[in-house]
């Protein structure tokens, strides 16, 4: 299964798996420090989703930044629940450099525009000390286990963006909202007044929040994987307590 394009829009150099295996294997930084080779972290994944035999892997995205040292992944998963216009990833983000814990977490990708989004994210080991891969497993299985869930949130979340009409007014107070809490710099939102106002595709001519959530990850594309994984998470929790608030809707 090749990479795709969607690296270059997060700040990251695409890298195929066998690429990954032919690094060579990461310095420990200290003496407690235990790295983990970024290809151990898609097998273990690879190996949590074969467990629950619930989702087909149908493609595979890598990209590495900071000299190799960091790396991040998606994974694309597909089952009978399986949409026309988004597909579920399970994504992950290592870095050997003790910038930050080895993370997974489940997200989506829109298809014709290559927009990601976050939902959630966990950590699946500690910051890769002496015990990081038994606890890869164990928390991966167990995060592998909720997938199905995840998955059905998911769909019940952007079925309830889609049936939110929203008119220019009430666009303005998501945006609003969503910059006050941090899901894209204020530099950005006259960019996303645009995109909802004129939208880059035609697929999100409908004035709804899903229109509007694209808007937002559309402008999104460019920054760096960290950001937009964090930024992305952000957004989804505005979008769901101000629909929640309009509608009494309960997303999770």
């Amino acid at each position: 299964m090749p990479t795709g394009n969607i690296m270059l829009h997060c700040g990251a150099q695409p890298m195929r798996y066998d690429e990954m295996v032919q690094m060579p294997r990461p310095v420990p930084l200290s003496s407690t420090h235990e790295p983990v080779p970024h290809f151990e972290i898609v097998d273990q994944l690879k190996s949590s989703l074969n467990k629950i035999n619930k989702y087909d892997i149908v493609k595979e995205e890598y990209g590495v930044s900071h000299k190799g040292k960091r790396c991040f992944g998606l994974l694309s998963l597909r089952n009978a629940d399986a949409q026309s216009d988004y597909e579920i990833v399970w994504a992950f983000r290592n870095a050997n450099d003790m910038a930050f814990r080895a993370k997974a977490g489940t997200g989506s990708r829109v298809f014709i525009c290559d927009n990601m989004a976050m939902v959630a994210e966990y950590e699946i080991g500690a910051k890769h000390s002496q015990n990081v891969r038994s606890n890869f497993e164990d928390r991966l299985d167990k995060l592998c286990d909720t997938l199905v869930i995840q998955g059905e949130s998911l769909h019940r979340r952007y079925r309830n963006y889609k049936q939110f009409n929203l008119s220019n007014k009430q666009a303005d107070h998501f945006m609003m909202e969503s910059i006050r809490r941090g899901a894209l710099p204020k530099t950005k939102i006259t960019t996303v007044d645009k995109e909802w106002r004129d939208p880059s595709h035609s697929e999100f001519k409908n004035r709804n929040a899903w229109s509007l959530f694209n808007s937002f990850t559309e402008v999104n594309k460019g920054a760096n994987y960290a950001d937009q994984i964090d930024r992305t998470q952000i957004l989804h929790k505005t979008f769901d307590d101000i629909i929640e608030m309009e509608t009494g809707v309960v997303f999770n």
